[in-house]
């Protein structure tokens, strides 16, 4: 299915994205360790922060799996489809692993000592290293393959998807996390398709206030 260079997707706001995930996962559990036994105002912080990094790494792969894995498998499957499958195996279990430090941190969230936070620190590790994996052979295998088959549009569709269902006012934060990790050619990229005003201020607002929030969230273990 041939595109016109201009209407091929542009991949790199998704190695932004990866590079987010993999900064964060290589992170957390070091953050959930030191985090002192009883100091729930300081164990909230880090809690919040780790379940907004899950549920933006769920809903990116569940915007894979519902937009991006049919479309390669029906038009490249030929060349991808192997690779995809292995993909979309991984995601189910890096699901589980989601579920499993899921359901420890909310444990370690409301009794938060050193016995609660080490198990989910180690399933934080076992989740990162996995993602890590994961990402390694999308960024290797099939991401340079996929503007041959996936057009602007529905590769912006795709982006939409997780940033749509995220609470509105993580969005600064979000953006800014993304924002301080890419060229300003890739920023200009990731606000192409969003309404004026945000477009517009996102720029100014977003670096702020991940800035804000990362020294709230980082700078106790740094």
């Amino acid at each position: 299915m041939p595109h016109s260079p201009t209407d091929r997707a542009d991949v790199r706001d998704m190695l932004v994205v990866h590079e987010a995930f993999r900064l964060n996962y290589s992170r957390l559990p070091g953050v959930v360790r030191a985090v002192t036994s009883g100091d729930a105002e300081r164990a909230a912080v880090v809690a919040d922060h780790a379940q907004l990094i899950e549920d933006f790494l769920h809903l990116h792969h569940m915007g894979e799996d519902e937009l991006l894995w049919p479309k390669l498998l029906e038009r490249g499957g030929d060349r991808l489809g192997e690779t995809v499958n292995l993909l979309e195996s991984q995601h189910v279990e890096i699901a589980a692993l989601l579920t499993e430090s899921s359901q420890r941190l909310a444990i370690w969230r409301d009794q938060p000592t050193k016995e609660n936070g080490e198990p989910l620190a180690r399933s934080l590790e076992r989740l990162g290293a996995l993602l890590t994996e994961h990402l390694g052979i999308e960024e290797k295998d099939v991401l340079p393959i996929v503007p041959e088959y996936v057009t602007a549009k529905e590769w912006h569709a795709l982006g939409d998807h997780a940033i749509n269902a995220l609470p509105k006012n993580k969005l600064p934060v979000i953006f800014g996390m993304l924002a301080s990790l890419a060229d300003a050619e890739v920023v200009k990229l990731m606000l192409s398709t969003a309404p004026l005003v945000p477009r517009l201020l996102m720029p100014v607002l977003g670096p702020k206030a991940y800035a804000r929030y990362a020294r709230k969230v980082f700078e106790p273990v740094a």
